[in-house]
């Protein structure tokens, strides 16, 4: 199993991304508010994500965290639960601040491999498919 911290790493890199050291904060201080919402039963209302991250921001990242299967709903995305996956990121957020995350991501050397969700670097060399390694990338 990767460190917690590593696999953070690549799971961010790999749904966000190009923040190239400027945008990174914004974007994580956006994912912590909007994880912060999450209820019990680790479900959300997106009147609540609206008002703790802006209506834009709120949608986006219920986009973009659909997209990475952190999210899912039925209906309507506008209420909707975290996956297995999500309820580990959700916690592993929650547990950190936004400047801890920023370190976090901040923190891998240039000799630091990673991997994502169409690939993985962990073992004898790189293979297609989500990072078995990676408890943000696949669902329990």
């Amino acid at each position: 199993m990767k460190p917690i911290d590593d696999a953070f790493a690549d799971w961010e890199g790999s749904v966000f991304g190009y923040g190239y050291g400027t945008g990174e904060e914004h974007i994580l201080g956006a994912l912590v508010a909007f994880m912060e919402q999450i209820k019990d039963g680790r479900s959300y209302d997106y009147r609540d994500l609206e008002v703790a991250c802006g209506a834009t921001v709120a949608w986006l990242l219920i986009n973009a965290l659909c997209h990475a299967d952190i999210i899912e709903y039925g209906s309507s995305p506008r209420f909707g639960w975290l996956t297995p996956q999500g309820g580990l990121l959700c916690d592993y957020i929650c547990s950190k601040t936004a400047s801890e995350l920023y370190q976090i991501i901040s923190d891998r050397s240039t000799e630091y491999i990673g991997c994502g969700a169409d690939y993985c670097n962990c073992g004898s060399g790189p293979t297609d498919g989500a990072c078995q390694n990676n408890p943000f990338f696949r669902g329990e």
